[in-house]
């Protein structure tokens, strides 16, 4: 049951936050934004889907499966199992994107243990884990389809603030949705400047380790503000909107002011 509890968690939020933000400061900008931007979107579809649907969960239809894991599903719908389709989305397109065979492994393997932890934690139906798969696979299709065929330009600065506001004003509409939306408006536009991460192994470890140092707190900071302010989606929408901009904005540029390029 442990390990099981422990596997489930490498497609939380947390983990993603993390995993995402190394990606575009040590490897690629360009493709972490990529990245970021097919999970929200697939993780948003995986919502729309759960309400469409109102399946339960097993453990609502045989209490007799209930496990310790029953008790943090915060409520949600089961069909379709929005682990799977997580981890699926983000694995997978990782491994497309670098084409090698270690890494399609790795991916495949975590895919595998997440989703039979789903399973024996008695959270999903194997239908739901299934879907969850397929749809994964269909948002790296679009992802990988898309990529490159629509460069966004580089905004002024009131543009960005008008994109930001009308992000906002449908988290108000769609206070379930607020976090990913604040991700999403975060990532898709473009940063107005060019950052380049390091090449080194010793620059690399500094800027991971500091980012993420950074990156936490600033995580902690904004949920304990958050717990102070009414609970509306703006409110939510404004704190992931600002952990977006200090991966793809705030990090990057202390980072080139550190370390400037000679």
């Amino acid at each position: 049951m442990g390990f099981f509890l422990g596997v489930t968690h490498l497609g939380g939020e947390a983990i993603y936050i993390l995993l995402l933000s190394l990606y575009y400061w040590l490897l690629d900008p360009r493709q972490g934004r990529l990245l970021t931007l097919i999970l929200t979107l697939s993780v948003i579809s995986n919502l729309v889907l759960k309400n469409a649907f109102a399946l339960p969960r097993p453990y609502v239809v045989n209490p007799a499966v209930i496990t310790p894991e029953a008790f943090h599903t915060e409520g949600s719908f089961s069909f379709p199992s929005g682990h799977a389709q997580g981890i699926t989305t983000f694995w997978g397109a990782i491994a497309w994107l670098h084409h090698k065979i270690w890494l399609w492994l790795v991916a495949i393997a975590i895919i595998v243990l997440v989703c039979l932890s789903r399973l024996y934690l008695g959270v999903h139906f194997p239908v739901d884990v299934a879907a969850g798969i397929l749809l994964g696979i269909f948002w790296i299709s679009v992802g990988l389809w898309l990529n490159g065929m629509i460069p966004l330009p580089n905004y002024q600065l009131w543009q960005k603030l008008s994109f930001w506001g009308l992000g906002g004003l449908v988290a108000i509409a769609l206070p379930g949705l607020a976090d990913l939306l604040g991700i999403f408006c975060g990532f898709l536009v473009l940063p107005s400047f060019t950052f380049t991460p390091p090449q080194g192994y010793r620059d690399k470890i500094m800027l991971g380790f500091g980012g993420l140092v950074i990156l936490i707190l600033s995580y902690l900071l904004l949920k304990g503000a958050s717990l102070v302010l009414p609970p509306i989606g703006l409110v939510n929408y404004g704190r992931y909107l600002a952990i977006a901009l200090i991966v793809t904005e705030g990090i990057p540029r202390l980072w080139q002011r550190l370390h400037p390029v000679r």
